[in-house]
């Protein structure tokens, strides 16, 4: 895990189903986004939000598209008051060492 002040970079899967789990998030695959087709994507989603276009994962699902796709998973680390509006979190691709 790397930590830049607020922000937090990482790719080990504890610390990201960790994080899923204290919001209450739910691995999903995404293919369309605002209606437009995307190439199939991972993303979260958190209970009171459900999207067209998604399919529930499992974990280990999740994290061998997440490994396959050789991602990266950013997110601020704030307060806990926070939590309320569930953090902003991304998925980069991996940079290279």
């Amino acid at each position: 895990m790397i930590k830049d002040g607020s922000h937090v970079s990482t790719y080990a899967h504890e610390d990201i189903k960790s994080w899923a789990e204290a919001r209450e998030a739910r691995p999903v695959r995404v293919d369309k986004y605002n209606a437009q087709p995307v190439h199939k994507q991972v993303q979260f989603r958190f209970p009171e939000e459900r999207y067209a276009g998604e399919e529930d994962l499992e974990w280990g699902e999740f994290f061998d598209i997440f490994d396959r796709e050789q991602l990266e998973f950013h997110f601020e680390d704030i307060a806990d008051e926070a939590m309320e509006q569930r953090n902003t979190y991304q998925f980069h691709p991996r940079k290279a060492k």
